[in-house]
């Protein structure tokens, strides 16, 4: 009998484990803002953001901590994301209003974490620096102590008014009847009028008329002359 070769077995390499990709700290937060508003809140969770980003939920984990950490980084970014509001225009009214259309582009793009920054507490110091940004605006046209004061609080509310106003538009359902089905249903004596209350609401636009009259009247107009008590 012949003695069959014997064929050296080859050692079985371990499979190599599977990495996550790599993914930044500022990866991280960026995804984090995305599903807060898209979801809300309550629709983040570290799964959720572990596979928006395709990592591993450990890799969430040592980049930002966990779900109350995260949440209170997205706080503080919110609160210090107003800092890089900057005016823009030659004349005080052109600078005043560049704020005020960015404060409303920054509130408008961010409900949930503005509501998030609230329950915390953090308000006052969220809108600070718009309002430090306001003030030196208002002080450079010549106003200073309550009248700027006066002037940088007017602008500020009627900004986060507007924005209440079209956020609970946005989310209301579908009228019955309609403005134009209300305006059109009777003769009106001013038919432009009529049309005009007929037609949708252009926000950009309304904002842009009624803020830069309110910061016309504030900077260039007198004030009332009651006093405030």
């Amino acid at each position: 009998m012949t003695q069959e070769a014997v064929k050296p077995v080859r050692p079985v390499r371990p499979a190599r484990p599977v990495r996550s990709p790599a993914v930044s700290r500022r990866a991280v937060l960026d995804a984090a803002t995305r599903l807060v508003e898209e979801q809300g809140v309550a629709g983040l969770s570290m799964r959720k953001l572990a596979a928006e980003l395709g990592v591993a939920v450990t890799s969430i984990y040592w980049h930002v901590g966990n779900r109350e950490a995260l949440l209170d980084e997205l706080v503080q970014e919110m609160v210090h994301g107003l800092e890089t509001l900057a005016a823009a225009g030659s004349g005080p009214v052109a600078r005043v209003l560049s704020l005020a259309t960015g404060l409303r582009r920054v509130l408008r793009g961010h409900p949930h974490l503005i509501g998030l920054v609230n329950e915390r507490g953090l308000t006052p110091a969220m809108f600070l620096p718009s309002q430090r940004a306001l003030a030196a605006e208002v002080a450079a046209a010549g106003l200073g102590g309550t009248r700027a004061a006066e002037a940088v609080r007017a602008v500020q509310y009627h900004v986060i008014g507007f924005v209440l106003v079209e956020r609970h538009t946005d989310r209301s359902p579908e009228q019955h009847p309609t403005a134009e089905e209300l305006w059109l249903a009777e003769p009106a004596a001013d038919t432009v009028l009529a049309g005009a209350f007929a037609t949708p609401v252009d926000s950009d636009r309304l904002f842009t008329v009624s803020t830069e009259a309110l910061v016309r009247s504030l900077l260039e107009g007198p004030f009332p002359a009651f006093e405030l008590t």
